[in-house]
């Protein structure tokens, strides 16, 4: 089925460079939507202007520059930095971030690990009183995603899209449901306990998936701090509050469950054991494995033989 806010075959435009609209597209990796219902009046309430998703090339880049209407790009997967107001953001899958009307930001894909983002644009005359209910602001514009709506919400998008008989009151009801969950997600101080507890988990669960993903690579606690954008003391508290330890606490007991799997299948030496779960020195691991487990890695593995 066609979707009429997508290009199509059968529009495509030649430009100077002698590619058409579509194979730029394609060549960019690139879908791009337009919102094909206008407004109901010239200044609404809350307007979905567009959305779209991007596999970014190596250091693909905005800026810096401005934004005409509010913009927020949710990462997939990948990294890359944000820069506003002299401060510098390290973004990976997870998180996501807005570009505020008329304020200077700078964003680049990573040149190893360029991001996949999706991105919606809005605007209305509600929008800054809905996010004055959030900790978000033009300095500080990272929050994470939540792990039900922000993933889909491209698709979710894309399904309302092809809809034409409510395809108006679906889109406009998507973006009022991402923007009630926004405003959980990251409350202002002064928010309900209710919101500030969801936005607390939505935190440790984001930690929690990453260290899961990560546990044999070299993580520390300022790397966590800055992919759920918390001050590093505070997520140290706040994860200790959530889980009963701190994060490196749990990292290690992580590591270790980790190791015990793999040790008790034989055939992996000391050394790739260590090596896959985040110990790049041998001795060290069985030092911390003993420690925790009562038993050498060795003696550990004898008791499955």
């Amino acid at each position: 089925m066609k979707r009429s806010g997508r290009y199509s075959s059968a529009s495509v435009i030649k430009l100077a460079s002698g590619f058409s609209v579509l194979q730029l597209k394609k060549r960019m990796n690139r879908i791009f939507h337009y919102n094909p219902d206008r407004p109901f009046r010239e200044s609404p309430d809350l307007y979905l202007c567009y959305w779209g998703k991007e596999k970014c090339a190596p250091l693909h880049s905005f800026g810096p520059g401005v934004r005409d209407i509010y913009k927020i790009h949710f990462i997939h997967s990948g990294r890359g930095i944000v820069k506003v107001e002299g401060e510098t953001y390290e973004l990976t899958g997870g998180q996501a971030f807005i570009a505020y009307p008329e304020r200077v930001i700078f964003y680049q894909a990573d040149e190893s690990d360029p991001w996949t983002y999706s991105w919606i644009g809005f605007r209305g005359d509600q929008v800054t009183e809905v996010l004055d209910r959030t900790r978000l602001s033009p300095a500080f514009p990272v929050f994470p995603m939540d792990t039900r709506l922000m993933p889909q919400l491209y698709d979710l998008l894309g399904d309302a899209e092809d809809t034409a008989a409510t395809r108006d009151l679906r889109l406009q009801a998507l973006l009022h449901e991402f923007l009630t969950l926004l405003v959980e997600l990251v409350p202002a101080s002064g928010s309900s306990n209710a919101a500030s507890t969801q936005a607390k988990d939505a935190y440790i669960h984001h930690c929690l998936d990453f260290l899961h993903s990560h546990y044999s690579e070299e993580i520390t606690v300022g790397q966590l701090a800055a992919i759920v954008g918390l001050d590093r003391k505070y997520l140290s508290s706040l994860f200790k509050q959530v889980t009963g330890m701190p994060p490196q606490q749990y990292l290690l007991n992580y590591r270790m469950e980790k190791a015990c799997f793999l040790l008790e299948k034989a055939h992996y030496s000391i050394a790739e054991v260590a090596r896959s779960v985040g110990y790049q020195d041998a001795l060290l691991f069985s030092k911390m494995f003993k420690k925790k487990r009562g038993v050498s890695p060795t003696d550990y593995r004898g008791k499955f033989q």
